[in-house]
């Protein structure tokens, strides 16, 4: 119940926004598992996190960096020539895996190859051959590519799970002010101190009022 008219006082003043918490009814949509770094920049502005910070990051290996690796299997590309006519173009692909095994989109990036798409100009994309299954960055999980694919900064991506960890580890400060103040609302041992405070002002309030009237009788 006290949560309801919080969550409604700051709604109504403009604080929250409705639309990014769906109203008081409504469920919010599940988490996507990954960010790209305008999204986790935007998250992590109250710690004052930009461009250079996960460039520094990236060089010391404190965040893990991630890829989404396109696999689409053969297929056809169709273009417009400049005199009109209609160009198809057919790529084959052929790939080998057991009946059991599911595709991982999600690559991760050594330290250095990481560092190197984060420096990456305005037009380039730098060539990665070595992407990696899991997080660990081990033999295990590393493919090797004789044709190295290209990426540059906007290809990057920090999955939700290292988005969570560094946060815990680093305990940054993360989300808008109203979300924040939201939060702090929302605990217990906070609403029971809000409600002392809230009871303190009304007595005094009362029992000046109380005096005012008093002195003008």
């Amino acid at each position: 119940m006290q949560n309801d008219i919080l969550f409604h006082l700051f709604l109504y003043s403009g604080l929250l926004d409705c639309t990014r918490y769906g109203g008081d009814k409504t469920m919010p949509a599940p988490e996507k598992e990954y960010y790209n770094l305008t999204e986790v920049m935007e998250r992590w502005a109250r710690s004052k996190v930009d461009l250079t910070t996960l460039l520094d990051y990236a060089r010391r290996d404190i965040l893990i960096f991630s890829v989404y690796l396109r696999e689409i299997g053969s297929h056809k590309i169709e273009t417009v020539e400049s005199d009109g006519s209609a160009r198809t173009n057919s790529v084959f692909s052929m790939h080998f895996s057991s009946p059991d095994s599911t595709y991982q989109p999600i690559r991760f990036l050594r330290a250095n190859d990481a560092r190197r798409v984060l420096e990456a100009r305005e037009g380039e994309q730098i060539a990665v051959s070595v992407l990696y299954t899991s997080k660990e960055r081990n033999k295990e999980s590393g493919t090797g590519y004789m044709q190295p694919h290209y990426f540059g900064p906007k290809d990057l991506l920090i999955t939700k799970e290292e988005v969570e960890r560094f946060e815990k580890k680093h305990k940054l400060s993360i989300g808008s002010r109203a979300e924040v103040l939201w939060t702090w609302l929302k605990d217990a041992s906070n609403q029971k101190a809000l409600t002392i405070i809230g009871s303190a002002i009304a007595t005094v309030s009362f029992a000046l009022w109380t005096l005012y009237v008093h002195l003008l009788s």
